[in-house]
């Protein structure tokens, strides 16, 4: 017994089966994380360590070329970078995509575990695994406040973050604007000298007298006792008493010879929010939570947290600047109304063709079905409900129908032949099972290679992917179960219920009587094509060749690719380089006349400033009014003229916020060799160069920013010597009177506060004060510091990039709307890179990196994926029909319909006026259109093959066969185009993901139907004419089919 015959007998089965099912899937619904895209994972570790104070020289050659030594020899890495920065080192390490991360990490601690040495001021480095959203933040607040950012940073540190902490979901806080709290121990030092002190004495003053010391375990009475010797100080003041030395007039206290204040450290970062300086919290997720019930409950701790703030009449109030579940409620309403209104449109061509209520009852009630399961699987597999995932339900809802139609269109024909409707049922659906099965499973094998990839753009669709093979896979169930069972049960009554035999013979049966005129001419064109009343072998031979022509033309047309496309958030980002050397406070000020600017614009809703050492720039969100496409496009291009005229700047870049880490109108250029001067001179060229392209926006930006101020105190070694001071000491004192020496640490109501040995704010103002800075010896004799060394001005970088352990140069250069990343890369790589190549030599490396690497990457894995994905289908073929010619035939239909894709996606950028783009994911409607445009030819083969085997003659056969397809081909063509028309044609959050996928699926169905239902017929009476091909098929009949 057949599944479908199985189903039919058995309606209460199938019944409890789908309730079951509906139930599973309402409860997975529930369940499943909801977030704005994809989780991306990368293997990829890095390694950050602080060493406060230190040039980008000292933490390249102190911190970080030591950790590299150790670290080159992780197993599994592929590459490995770092950058230097003032106060910090940052290492990055990348592994194989097969690596198991956390056991990289365990390696990269062991490897850790053999630095010889860092710098005594040097912290711990710190292991983090890198996620694709680490500088990601859900949602920012702000601190509104007339109280002093060091203030709000208190209660914020008291109230807020413990607070926010709590919700389920929250990773991290990332708290900008404020200031850390500090003990400071102010000394003068020429007071030390007055005393005869060192700063080392007071030093290890702070260390011993700031100690528990454990000492052991003493038994009695029976009981075990620890002993404890409690030295640590419980508040500041009590550091004052710390005894320094100890001379003949007596003990010499801390507070003698310095002040010690509890106060905050120097401000090096400033956050503004609409013009007023502020605290910004940024909210950071935890992989795979839910956002929208996370952003949710942040909002009800907001709540509290300002109701809480009102009833202590603290001056506070925290508000909510920026949060993605703005974007994500939008796009999801977005695909779900398109999802909908596509399914309406797909039931009312049905409606059309039919004319049956009950039909369209039938098929409406299979959509759901068939789409609900799809959570389950989602949540099986450890996926997300995003807006990529939901797009694949979206686009799979025209898709779901496919199967139903055909079984549905084949029990209603077999109904219109007298049948009862069991019988009809039974038989309509055991008919054709075996081509749905044969076409479900094409379409579902070209997923294959897309779900097994693990680079970044295959993680992104292979949601996507996951949720349509899903969906028709469990079609396919549906058509072969519900389907039957419901038609069996609500279809009108052809004959008598259990009529064994049809009234009327499949060859009587007149197939092209059911569309009208339509029907009757294209049946007259199949009779006259099998009997060659338009001509021989050569005729129909031309016409294949011909047509053959005139598609491949469309491939001249193929647009250039992009990577992935940006999003249109209503958030437009702009990124500043200081001129290097400016205070912090300077550059804030510097910032004004552009956030006025930017706060008088009608459409800004929130507006903040970011100032740091490592980040200056900053963002608008825009009203929900002004979040389309043109909308953004128009005012990130009013941002440029204030942005290049504001003072204070080497440049200011306004660039849109994307939805990916990934920007494809971004790519990077990196640049590396042994030789620094080399790298500054020619990557200063090569800027020049790549500026001058087509298509590139400048300013085209270096990661080697040079000319920050410095003084270099070189000491003289041997006079350092003769006077018993060695370099480490003497660093030590300019250290602290400059820098100012972390020491120990204060612990005070559970949190632990620095304690800093600072000199006073007159100690050291300019070089010639350096110069004559006045120490002692720890053998006790006066010296200043020009006595041992001389102090010079220079200049030197901000920050210094290692790749593979050799310095480099990343350049980052961004593309007008207009331009294309493809493009612009063949530009790069034809036209700069061989000059520089020739120019530098074989010691120095020049490539392309970030979306520029990424899209090469994935345009090679997307070519093999489609060939693997044309391989499976084809054998697939060749297993359902016994015969190594016949699904070449059938593969016609794939090149046919990618130019029909080309169409499309040529139309499409047309008609939006560049707004929608051909990127990797529209790239993938491709691969979709491999597995989909196959089935209709399927259909008529299988069918073919069907008549045969009932006795008519193989000629007629074909020709009944595209007949009686023909109406279940344009339905299901039909339905699946109208269900994707409002995701290609509709506006919104989310719609400029979708629009170019669904353009190239819409364009490669509709010209791959028509060469289908012509081209294949022809190809076909060819291969009788030419071969007797399908005579030998027609003896078999096809193995699934009972």
């Amino acid at each position: 017994m057949n599944p479908v015959e199985a189903s039919v007998r058995r309606p209460y089965t199938v019944a409890v089966a789908v309730l079951l099912l509906l139930i599973f899937s309402a409860l997975a619904l529930t369940r499943i994380p909801i977030q704005l895209k994809p989780t991306v994972e990368e293997p990829r570790i890095n390694v950050t360590t602080t060493y406060r104070g230190a040039s980008a020289l000292e933490v390249e050659e102190e911190v970080t070329r030591e950790l590299e030594e150790v670290l080159q020899n992780v197993e599994g890495l592929t590459e490995l970078a770092s950058t230097s920065a003032d106060g910090l080192s940052t290492i990055t390490l990348e592994f194989s995509l097969t690596t198991d991360t956390q056991l990289a990490v365990v390696d990269v601690i062991n490897k850790l575990s053999q630095v010889p040495r860092l710098p005594e001021q040097a912290d711990e480095p710190v292991v983090q695994i890198a996620s694709a959203n680490d500088n990601e933040r859900m949602m920012w607040l702000a601190c509104e406040s007339a109280y002093d950012p060091e203030f709000i940073q208190r209660i914020v540190e008291q109230d807020v973050e413990s607070r926010l902490e709590r919700v389920t979901g929250v990773s991290d806080l990332l708290i900008a604007g404020g200031a850390e709290r500090e003990i400071q121990v102010r000394i003068d030092p020429e007071l030390l000298v007055a005393r005869g002190l060192t700063v080392a004495q007071v030093a290890n003053a702070l260390t011993a007298g700031n100690l528990n010391v454990r000492g052991g375990t003493v038994e009695t009475e029976g009981r075990q006792w620890v002993v404890r010797t409690i030295g640590r100080a419980a508040r500041a003041s009590e550091l004052g008493d710390l005894i320094v030395a100890r001379t003949e007039t007596g003990s010499v206290r801390m507070g003698e010879i310095a002040e010690i204040r509890d106060t905050y450290e120097e401000r090096t970062s400033f956050v503004k929010i609409d013009g007023k300086p502020g605290i910004a919290i940024g909210v950071g997720r935890q992989t795979g939570a839910n956002v929208v019930d996370t952003v949710r409950q942040v909002e009800a701790a907001r709540a509290e947290l300002n109701e809480r703030f009102r009833q202590q009449d603290v001056d506070l109030h925290l508000a909510t600047v920026y949060s993605e579940i703005t974007y994500i409620d939008a796009a999801l309403a977005f695909v779900t109304d398109n999802l909908i209104l596509g399914s309406v449109l797909a039931v009312s061509v049905l409606l059309m063709f039919l004319r049956s209520p009950r039909s369209i009852l039938i098929v409406a009630l299979s959509i759901p079905i068939s789409l609900a399961a799809v959570f389950l699987v989602l949540l099986a597999a450890g996926k997300t409900l995003n807006v990529i995932s939901l797009a694949g339900i979206a686009f799979a809802s025209g898709m779901v129908v496919d199967n139903a139609i055909v079984v549905l269109e084949n029990i209603f024909r077999h109904l219109e032949m007298g049948k009862g409707r069991v019988r009809a049922a039974i038989d309509g659906g055991r008919e054709v099972w075996g081509g749905v099965l044969a076409s479900t499973l094409t379409t579902v094998a070209v997923f294959v290679p897309i779900l097994i990839q693990r680079d970044e753009a295959s993680q992104i669709f292979g949601d996507m992917a996951l949720a349509i093979a899903a969906a028709v896979v469990l079609s396919l169930v549906v058509s072969l179960t519900v389907v039957p069972v419901l038609a069996a049960l609500i279809m009108p009554q052809g004959g008598r219920a259990d009529d064994a035999e049809a009234t009327q013979s499949v060859d009587e049966h007149d197939e092209s009587a059911s569309l009208g005129l339509v029907g009757r001419l294209y049946g007259g064109f199949l009779d006259r094509l099998t009997q060659n009343r338009f001509g021989g072998p050569a005729f129909k031979l031309g016409v294949t060749l011909i047509l053959g022509s005139i598609s491949l033309l469309a491939f001249a047309f193929t647009p250039p690719a992009e990577y992935l496309p940006g999003g249109n958030r209503n958030l437009v980002m702009f990124f500043a380089e200081p001129i290097p050397g400016t205070r912090p406070e300077a550059v804030r000020d510097n910032f004004v006349p552009f956030e006025q600017f930017l706060m008088a614009q009608p459409e800004s809703a929130r507006m903040f400033a970011v100032i740091a050492s490592r980040f200056n720039g900053g963002g608008v969100v825009l009203k929900d009014q002004y979040g389309t496409g043109p909308q953004l496009a128009d005012f990130h291009r009013r941002m440029f003229g204030p942005a290049f005229s504001l003072p204070g700047f080497n440049f200011v870049v306004p660039i849109r916020s994307t939805l990916f880490r990934d920007p494809g109108k971004q790519f990077e250029v990196e640049l590396s060799g042994p030789d620094i001067a080399v790298l500054e001179d020619a990557s200063a060229r090569l800027q020049g160069a790549i500026g001058a392209l087509d298509g590139v926006q400048p300013p085209v930006r270096s990661s080697l920013i040079t000319g920050k101020p410095e003084l270099v105190v070189e000491i003289d070694e041997r006079k350092a010597k003769d006077l018993g001071l060695d370099v480490s000491e003497i660093g030590r004192v300019i250290e602290t009177v400059v820098a100012g020496r972390r020491i120990t640490r204060l612990i005070e109501g559970g949190r632990e506060v620095e304690v800093n040995l600072v000199a006073a704010q007159t100690a050291v103002s300019n070089a010639e004060e350096l110069e004559r800075l006045r120490f002692y010896t720890d053998a006790g004799r006066l010296v200043t510091l020009g006595e041992v060394a001389s102090v010079t001005r220079t200049t030197g970088p901000q920050s210094i990039r290692r790749l593979e352990r050799q310095r480099s140069v990343l350049l980052t250069v961004n593309l007008a709307p207009d331009a294309a990343l493809e493009t612009a890369i063949e530009s790069l790589e034809n036209d700069v890179f061989p000059v520089f190549n020739k120019e530098l030599g074989s010691a120095y490396s020049l490539g392309v990196g970030g979306s520029a690497d990424k899209l090469q990457q994935t345009l090679s894995s997307l070519s093999a994926g489609f060939g693997l994905s044309v391989l499976i289908i084809y054998l697939l073929l060749v297993s359902l029909f016994r015969s190594w010619l016949l699904p070449g035939v059938i593969l016609v239909t794939v090149p046919l319909a990618l130019s029909g894709g080309i169409v499309g996606i040529v139309a499409a950028i047309a008609l939006t006026g560049g707004e929608t783009q051909f990127d990797v994911l529209s790239m993938l409607g491709f691969v979709i259109l491999a597995g989909l445009v196959v089935n209709n030819a399927i259909l008529i083969v299988h069918q073919a093959n069907n008549f045969e085997l009932d006795g008519i003659d193989k000629r007629r056969a074909l020709s009944l066969s595209a007949q009686s397809r023909l109406r279940p081909i344009l339905m299901s063509v039909i339905t699946t185009v109208t269900g994707m028309v409002p995701l290609a044609l509709g506006g919104g959050a989310g719609a400029e993901l979708y629009q170019g996928l669904a353009s190239i699926l819409v364009g490669g169905l509709v010209v791959s139907t028509l060469f289908t239902l012509f081209l294949v017929p022809v190809i076909l009476s060819l291969g009788h004419d030419l071969t007797g091909i399908f005579s030998r098929g027609a003896r078999r009949r096809v193995p699934v089919v009972a």
